[in-house]
């Protein structure tokens, strides 16, 4: 039960927390309300499940032989979130009075390559993995919970965070606020993106 708990503790403190793929939520739950943001959440929930998972199975063992594969994962990453970062500064608004502004929401397959492409989602992992798995050898059973838990507790924070976007598109109430919303959001993912991939060279 201990260990249950401290998996959730976890699971909550680094799924919770800001990086590119809440704030990618953030903004499409703003631009696009929630049920547009639905794909976003579930592709990049399952993305960092799997990542998890495999880390578990045993890939953390090939990451750790071959060291270079974690930068090349870092630099082609890092790529394609400000990639990303781009298309967040850039968007257009949608539902905006007296606009035809429309714009796309991120689609299950960018939620995934959010995560696969996303440091912050390999490091968490094999932080995780390394603190409740001795020798990153873990027992499919507990794995499959510790999946389980971060699956629940990933897609409630990811969630959270494109309410937070909903509810600040109340006061987004003309097309220009909501250039100005994407703008800084853009801005602000781009940072995030920079800071976690100088912390994981």
């Amino acid at each position: 039960m201990t260990q249950l708990f401290a998996m959730a503790v976890f699971a909550l403190v680094t799924s919770i927390s800001p990086g590119p793929v809440n704030i990618i939520a953030t903004v499409t739950g703003a631009n696009c309300g929630y049920i547009r943001t639905i794909p976003h959440i579930t592709g990049a929930t399952i993305g960092f499940v799997s990542i998890l998972f495999l880390l578990g199975f045993g890939l953390a063992q090939l990451i750790n032989e071959v060291p270079y594969l974690t930068e090349v994962l870092t630099y082609i990453g890092g790529c394609f979130l400000l990639y990303l970062a781009y298309k967040v500064a850039m968007q257009k608004p949608t539902n905006v009075d007296d606009s035809k502004l429309e714009t796309s929401a991120p689609s299950f397959i960018q939620g995934m390559l959010c995560q696969w492409l996303n440091p912050k989602a390999w490091i968490v992992s094999l932080a995780g993995i390394s603190v409740f798995f001795s020798n990153h050898d873990a027992e499919i059973a507990t794995l499959l919970l510790f999946c389980v838990i971060f699956f629940v507790v990933c897609y409630a924070s990811i969630s959270v965070w494109a309410v937070l976007g909903i509810t600040i598109r109340t006061i987004l109430d003309t097309p220009i606020h909501y250039k100005l919303f994407n703008l800084a959001m853009g801005l602000l993912l781009a940072i995030t993106v920079i800071y976690t991939f100088f912390m994981s060279s």
